[in-house]
């Protein structure tokens, strides 16, 4: 800045300085110093400040804060203010000394160039005055004008932070207002000196801060100040400023202030045009009119208005339209500064970024410029209009937002008007110029007229365009005609369908059409003149008979002239009446034409004509011909597309009468709806048209449900399809649906609803939930659909059959939805009837059920008295795999459990319902149980097993809810008595009624309500002599007197005693009932009134028929075949035996030898199927055990004698049994089960020993496929092993040529690990797979052979697993298992690893992971060389470091602690050898083992260093102090050492044992014989060596350090004990 420049700057700003202070006056003067007009004030904003005295204040960190506000970084003043915060509000109250400061500093700090120091400075600053009260009132002249300006800083976070500071201290609007009006003066003069008094220089330092942040900073300060001045001007009435009117008309007639209009920061010229605008209302009589013109007109026009173009432009017409002769007498600008120069070059520059507004404020500007502006002379001369061309240009600018294109056009047609009002101004020529462009540019566009295009809504610009064209008719005319001849020579020279650009020169036609028809429309509300109207007229009928000559030349391919007529006709109103040659004309054209080119392009724009033309013509003749005509084309695209256009148009309307054409166009539009590319385009033209007869679209939707089905290609299809009506024409598809064609449909979509296919299932979804929204169960709509479902879904098979969650949310829905009153009715429909439930269940009471069914239910053998009388009926599944009746059982039971349905039912409807859910929950039972040739269910995975017997459980709670109420009309006295009925005969129905009976009868006693159900004796006795076994059985369980059951049960010893029990059928049914009756707890008391005897020759009775059954089994061998029914009465026998027995053993017979004797003997009916032997075996293993406990609690001498006398028989069977057991699966077979279970805890019991010769026998056990026989043969054999291998150790000893060997069987049961492939689709949350657990297990007694076995016996079985790769075997699938083919490896600490205990576990997955956990530990135990090597060898990098950092984490340590404890307790046993001690020390923290030997007092020592990998790793032997060897030799020692620890095959700390052996070996070697040296006297000389050198004639051993010094100081090589010359041997 120059001398000049800054002199005068500098006196404005001091003239301007002191504006305010006087009229301060009577509010005190100001801080800032004098009051008179001129005086120069010290600057609160300069950066140049004397700083605040901080000496008063006492808080140290407060007076930090403060001279870290002094700074010039902004983050440390930031900082500073935020400790300045944290301070004063954490204190009620502070000291003056602070205020005193704070206020110093504030007003230059709230102008900071950093956003945060402004805003954490106005958030101090009220802070401040809201905690000091009213002791900041003093300092509020100096405080308020930088407080206030802050308001309206341009960043709008600072600003808030300033508006929330002033309302945080003045809460009120009024009170706010006051502080406005109060301090008023402080206010302005703060404005004053901000925009007159600073300036860049003073707001900033040159030295610290950029010049851009500096203008920056300047800019913000003076537009804050000036906003301030505009708000109070503004806000004030006229009174209330009077005081400061002279210093405010001085402030608004400064030069310098109006300068800023043309200042370079938008926000200073927005605060300039804002306070204009202000001061044009507020004070007008004071403006200087002729500064302002000179600022805003000269300056302003010329300079870059970006971003305030919009309030330059509102400024400039307000002013304007208040004082016009700011353009004339006060426009100072002459030449190339004239004001129409200046005006145009602001106007072609457009709005600048703004907003469309801008150019509403333009027109108003320029509708109040003084013409003369407008109009200069040398424009009058030319005819040549700059001002309009500016305004074009403006428009036109390719930064101008589209947004603004209509206002922007408006504003030129006013500006036209205006100028065509001028007498001066040749109309015609400004018209053909500046205004026609517009309307040719828009119906014909062209490159060369592009700045004439109007965008945007252009509409009512083209109106006005054309209303000013109108007023020069004569060109509008010639111009008209030239267009329209155009148009005519366009349409007929268009390319032909051949051409590449066919389909483009055809759009362009219809959309030149559009426009051009579309403008004649718009042009016929004008109130055309005659001669204009029939000139539109008469080129309108040209254009039309053009195009229709064209389209019978061209066969309808040039579908623009087919848009034309179309066009024309249905925007030009009146055409046709008014040119009666032409509508003949395009009748003909009709009628005799058209119907020929409805499958031509022009298809779509011919259909839209016909309907056009009922003036003139019978349309609907018209369109039934066409329609005909398209329909009895060949298929094509083309007929296609004719037909989409067809019924989307209002043809349908025309020909909805004509059935036989409809009929046709039905099965036409059926056909074309297969192709699913055209489906959707047809379908939703037909269903979205209005016009279309409700019979057409019943029709097509009938042909969409038909054809919907569950395949999978076709579901998205159909489903896309029926959502194109619900979203076009939803009142068709419900009148549909309540239609009778319209009941698959609901269900299809329910059906649907249970895809797999998510987004198939969410289609269908959303339609059904639409419908059963709509219709609700009370409306006729949608009733008779959702009750036909409910009615037959249940028990439906087939592939499309709804799923059992749907039905139950469907009835649950539906039941919901009804009223009270209808309830009652409906549940009759939703509960399954007794018909529905016998059809489901017929398939299961054909065949009798599986014989080992007897093994678990009171019935017992009963199985083999049904009669199956009728054929096997196959039982079908649905896609699920439910039988009919599991889905009714299911439906019905979860119906029952989630809603109140049953409230409503009648309760003979409830009992049947109880009766057949019970009749299916002792099925399903069964079926759970064991797998059957007609399950109710075909299941693949465990899963779904698990969701069916949740299912079973929550049906049994159900029913065991109804049995606390026995009333005498209760539902379940109705149900019981119904069972017991049905239970008569010996059908499979009758026996599933009678174990139904006894289960419910079983549970009631557990209740003690039992007795409201009584059975008198004498219709147990009638039904028992009628033979009705099952009757008779369950009728068992109704009788409550212990008495009568007694009579009963004494009549059936009677009975039994003197018959010869051959007999089946009847001593078979007297067994059943007999054993129901002993089966009761109730009756246990009773026995023991039954006298002794009567009950002995009972027993004898059937000791004999069981001695005669089996002694001919002996007679004839094992190959005898018995009869099922014989092993069914033999199993009934013992069952009996099983419940006598007990209340006998006190009385002595021989009938406990004969019964033992039998029990040895079942093994021998191998003849029978083994489901069928299955009952017997398992009555004799009860008998068998009660025997067992009966020996050992009251001992009888005839039953111990017997059991003792006949031990190694029962071994021997049971032995047997178990062999015979082993090849056959128990996993899905209960009662197989529970008899291996069975075998497997009397085998256990028995304590049998294992000899040695039938191992052989017991290893294939090992991998049978029942889980228990695996659990018992381990058992024994874990027991067994250990103790054979003393005697295995002994041969060893005695024998160097014996080798011990490992079973064969043993090792055949571990040759093949089962893959990891082969156990992806386990279910391990059930069970463990067999073939896993036998391999498991196997290895588990492989390593038993360790325990106890020598180590030479180790070496023989470490061989034997050489010679396979069994090692390797185990190990892959225990790292694949464990480590690597899982996301995170197993976690080891959760399991015992350095032991096993079979069952241990919670799951069998946790089970498998605790064997192959240990198995591991094993492996790397005992076999650590094998171990090794199969790491080593592993082709995967991945795999060994997954394993290597696995076994380290979880292995290693217990590895390595049991290696080093090994090693400690063989170490003092070293100490005291004779020939060699060796110190031995562990220590554990760094898996370390050192050893030591003494040599002439000196040590010789080692360390071995167990890697944290190990054994994986090997170990390291490192020397520590070598002695009397050379370095050479003593690195042998040390390799051999490592050799030994990491190739020794045993492992268990002894191949640490077998190294250091080694290395004490190599040291006893080498010093064995060593002498002392005759000098020294040692073994070992001071350089740890042995004597070395030898005198050849006394033959005496020297150290040969020790002999050179003998040599050196005796001055001679003579030795120093012979003295002979020394001569080395």
């Amino acid at each position: 800045m120059s001398k000049k420049q800054f002199k005068n700057q500098a006196s404005s700003s001091r003239a301007a300085s002191g504006l305010f202070t006087a009229a301060n006056g009577a509010f005190g003067s100001s801080t800032r110093g004098g009051g008179t007009f001129g005086a120069v004030s010290s600057s609160p904003l300069s950066y140049v400040y004397e700083p605040p005295d901080l000496t008063s204040i006492s808080e140290p960190n407060t007076i930090v804060a403060f001279k870290n506000l002094q700074k010039k970084d902004s983050t440390t003043k930031a900082k500073a203010l935020e400790d300045l915060l944290k301070s004063v509000s954490s204190y009620e109250s502070f000291e003056d000394a602070v205020l005193d400061a704070w206020i110093k500093v504030y007003p230059r700090t709230s102008i900071d160039s950093a956003r945060r120091v402004r805003q954490l400075a106005h958030q101090l600053q009220g802070l401040i005055a809201h905690t000091s009260g009213k002791r900041f009132v003093k300092h509020m002249p100096d405080a308020v004008g930088a407080w206030l300006a802050g308001l309206f800083d341009s960043d709008k976070m600072v600003s808030r932070a300033a508006q929330e500071s002033f309302k945080q201290t003045f809460q009120t609007d009024e009170k706010m207002q006051s502080v406005w009006k109060i301090y008023l003066g402080p206010i302005l003069q703060f404005c004053s000196d901000a925009v007159f008094k600073e300036n860049i220089n003073t707001l900033s330092d040159e030295r610290t801060v950029s010049p851009d942040d500096a203008s920056a900073k300047h800019a913000r300060v003076v537009a804050a100040a000036l906003s301030a001045v505009q708000y109070v001007l503004e806000n004030n009435s006229r009174e209330a400023l009077i005081k400061y009117h002279p210093a405010l008309d001085e402030f608004v007639n400064f030069k310098e202030l109006w300068k800023l209009a043309s200042h370079t920061d938008a926000s200073v010229r927005k605060a300039i045009y804002r306070l204009l605008d202000v001061c044009l209302v507020k004070r007008p009589e004071v403006l200087n009119l002729e500064m302002i013109s000179t600022s805003i007109l000269v300056s302003g026009l010329s300079v870059n208005q970006t971003a305030s173009s919009l309030n330059y432009a509102r400024t400039t017409a307000r002013l304007t339209e208040c004082n016009p002769k700011i353009w004339t007498e006060f426009y100072t600008g002459t030449g190339k500064r004239s004001a129409n120069k200046r005006l145009c070059h602001f106007l072609s520059k457009g709005s600048q970024g703004a907003s469309a507004q801008y150019w509403d404020e333009v027109k108003s500007l320029l509708l109040h410029v003084p013409i003369s502006v407008l109009i200069p002379q040398e424009s009058v001369s030319d005819q040549k209009f700059t001002i309009i061309e500016a305004i074009r240009d403006g428009v036109s600018n390719r930064d101008e937002p589209r947004l603004n294109q209509r206002n922007a056009w408006n504003t030129y047609l006013e500006v036209a008007k205006r100028l065509l009002s001028c007498h001066d101004v040749d109309r015609d020529r400004l018209i053909e110029d500046s205004v026609m462009p517009i309307l040719i540019q828009y119906i014909s566009p062209s490159q060369e007229l592009v700045v004439w295009t109007v965008s945007g809504s252009s509409l009512s610009i083209l109106r006005d365009a054309t209303q000013l064209c109108l007023e020069s008719p004569t060109n509008f005319l010639e111009r008209w005609t030239t267009l329209s001849k155009s148009f005519v020579e366009e349409v007929q020279t268009s390319l032909p369908e051949q051409a590449k650009d066919f389909t483009k020169s055809q759009d362009m036609i219809t959309a030149k059409a559009s426009r051009w028809y579309g403008l004649q429309s718009a042009m016929s509300t004008f109130g055309l003149s005659e001669r204009i109207r029939v000139l539109l007229t008469d080129r309108s009928a040209s254009e039309i008979v053009s195009a229709i000559e064209l389209l019978k030349a061209r066969k309808g391919k040039p579908y623009g002239a087919a848009s034309l007529i179309s066009t024309a006709i249905r925007s030009v109103p009146n055409l046709l009446s008014t040119q009666q040659q032409l509508a003949h004309a395009v009748a003909q054209f009709v009628l005799f034409d058209v119907p020929d080119l409805l499958l031509s392009p022009s298809s779509p724009y011919l259909i839209e004509l016909i309907p056009l033309l009922g003036n003139i013509m019978d349309v609907n003749n018209v369109c039934r011909k066409s329609l005909q005509s398209v329909l009895d084309s060949p298929p094509s695209l083309a007929r296609s597309k004719a037909l989409q256009h067809l019924v989307g148009s209002s043809f349908l309307g025309h020909v909805s009468q004509d059935e036989k054409l409809l009929a046709t166009l039905i099965s036409a539009l059926k056909q074309e709806m297969d192709d699913k590319v055209k489906q959707g385009d047809l379908l939703s033209a037909t269903i979205a048209n209005p016009n279309t007869p409700a019979k057409l679209s019943q029709a097509l939707i009938a042909h969409i449900v038909a054809n919907l089905s569950l395949e999978e290609n076709n579901q998205s299809a159909g489903l896309q399809a029926l959502q194109t009506v619900v979203k076009f024409n939803p009142t068709a598809l419900k009148n549909y649906d309540a239609s009778t064609e319209g009941s698959p449909l609901l269900a299809r979509l329910i059906s649907l609803g249970d895809s797999t296919d998510a987004a198939v299932s969410q289609q269908a979804k959303t339609i059904s939930d639409a419908f059963r929204a709509d219709a609700s169960i009370d409306s006729n709509q949608g009733k008779d659909a959702v009750l036909n479902i409910l009615r037959h879904g249940p028990e439906t098979i087939s592939a499309q059959a709804l799923s059992v969650p749907s039905l139950i949310d469907l009835a649950r829905t539906t039941m919901q939805g009804c009223n009270e009153q209808h309830r009652s009715t409906l549940v009759a429909e939703l509960i399954p009837d007794e018909a529905r439930w016998r059809v489901a269940m017929q398939p299961f009471f054909t065949s009798a059920p599986n014989p080992s069914l007897a093994v678990m239910n009171p019935l017992s053998n009963a199985i083999s008295l049904i009669e199956s009388t009728k054929p096997y009926e196959a039982v079908q599944f649905d896609k699920d795999g439910y039988s009919a009746a599991f889905r009714l059982f299911w439906y019905t039971s979860a119906l029952l459990q989630t809603s109140d349905v049953f409230e409503y039912a009648t309760v003979k409807h409830q009992a049947r319902v109880a009766k057949y859910l019970g009749l299916i929950l002792q099925i399903a039972n069964d079926h759970l149980s064991i797998s059957s040739p007609h399950p109710l269910w075909q299941l693949q995975d465990s899963e779904s097993e698990d969701g069916i017997v949740e299912i079973v459980s929550q049906t049994q709670r159900l029913t065991a809810s109804w049995l606390t109420d026995m009333g005498p009309e209760s539902l379940l006295r109705i149900s019981l008595s119904e069972l017991l009925e049905d239970a008569h005969g010996i059908s499979v129905r009758s026996y599933y009624s009678s174990r139904a009976y006894i289960s419910t009868m079983t549970e009631l006693a557990e209740l003690h309500t039992a007795a409201a159900l009584h059975v008198d004796t004498d219709k147990l006795s009638s039904t028992r002599k009628a033979g009705e076994t099952f009757a008779a059985a369950a009728a068992v369980w109704a009788v409550q007197t212990p008495a009568a059951l007694t009579r009963t049960f004494n009549e059936l010893l009677a009975q039994l005693t003197g018959d010869d029990l051959e007999k089946y059928s009847r001593n078979m049914m007297d067994l059943i009932i007999l054993n129901n009756i002993l089966d009761r707890e109730e009756f246990e008391d009773s026995l023991s009134s039954i006298p002794k005897q009567r009950l002995v020759f009972f027993v004898q009775h059937l000791c004999d028929n069981l001695v005669k059954v089996f002694d001919a089994a002996d007679a004839s061998g094992q190959q005898a075949r018995r009869s099922t029914s014989t092993l069914m009465v033999n199993a009934e026998m013992m069952r009996a035996l099983s419940h006598i027995l007990p209340s006998l053993s006190e009385t002595y017979g021989t009938f406990w030898e004969r019964i033992i004797e039998v029990l040895t003997k079942v093994c021998t009916i191998f003849g029978a199927a083994f489901d069928e032997r299955l009952p017997l075996i398992h009555a004799s293993l009860r008998l068998f055990s009660i025997l067992r406990k009966l020996g050992l609690r009251e001992p009888n001498d005839d039953l111990v004698d017997a059991l003792h006398s006949h031990q190694s028989s029962i071994a021997s069977s049971m032995i047997s049994l178990l062999q015979a057991f082993r090849n056959i699966p128990d996993e899905s077979h209960q009662p197989r089960k529970i008899v291996n279970e069975m075998l497997a805890r009397q085998i256990s019991y028995a304590n049998i020993e294992i000899e040695s010769s039938t191992v052989s026998e017991l290893f294939p056990v090992l991998g049978s496929e029942s889980l228990a026989l695996q659990d018992l043969a381990y058992s024994l054999l874990h027991q067994q092993i250990p103790r054979w291998q003393e005697d295995v150790a002994l041969d060893k000893a005695l024998s160097k040529d014996y080798v011990a060997k490992l079973p064969e069987e043993l090792l055949s049961l571990i040759l093949d690990a089962p893959t990891q492939n082969a156990l992806l689709d386990v279910d391990f949350k059930r069970s463990m797979p067999p073939s896993l657990r036998s391999y498991l297990l196997s290895w588990l007694l492989v390593f038993d052979h360790w325990t106890g076995a020598s180590d030479a016996v180790k070496n023989d079985y470490i061989d034997a697993i050489k010679e396979g790769s069994y090692v390797q075997s185990l190990l892959h699938l225990a790292s694949d298992f464990l480590v690597t083919s899982r996301v995170r490896p197993v976690d080891a600490n959760k399991f015992q690893i350095d032991s096993y205990t079979p069952g241990s576990e919670e799951t069998p997955e946790k089970d498998t992971h605790s064997m192959l956990i240990h198995l591991y530990f094993l492996a790397l135990k005992h076999l650590p060389t094998l171990s090794k090597a199969w790491w080593r060898d592993n082709t995967s990098r991945q795999t060994q470091v997954s394993v290597e950092s696995w076994t380290e984490r979880y292995i290693s340590p217990l590895i390595i602690s049991s290696e080093l404890a090994t090693v400690s307790a063989w170490g003092p046993t070293q100490a005291s050898d004779p020939d060699q001690p060796l110190t031995i020390k562990v220590s554990t923290s760094t898996r370390e083992v050192t050893a030591s030997i003494l040599i002439d007092e000196q040590f010789m020592s080692l360390a071995i260093v167990l890697p944290p990998s190990y054994p994986l790793s090997r170990a390291t032997v490192s020397g520590l102090h070598r002695v009397g060897v050379t370095e050479q030799k003593w690195r042998s020692w040390i390799i051999t050492t490592q050799g030994v620890i990491n190739f020794s095959d045993i492992g268990g700390g002894n191949q640490l044992i077998d190294g250091l052996m080694a290395w004490r070996k190599n040291v006893t070697a080498t010093l064995k014989g060593q002498t002392e040296c005759a000098i020294c006297y040692s073994v070992v000389s001071a350089d740890r060596q042995l004597p070395n050198k030898r005198c050849g004639t006394c033959k005496n051993m020297f150290h040969g350090s020790c002999l050179f010094k003998w040599f050196k100081s005796s001055n001679s090589s003579s030795c120093p004990l012979c003295r002979n010359q020394f001569s080395y041997a």
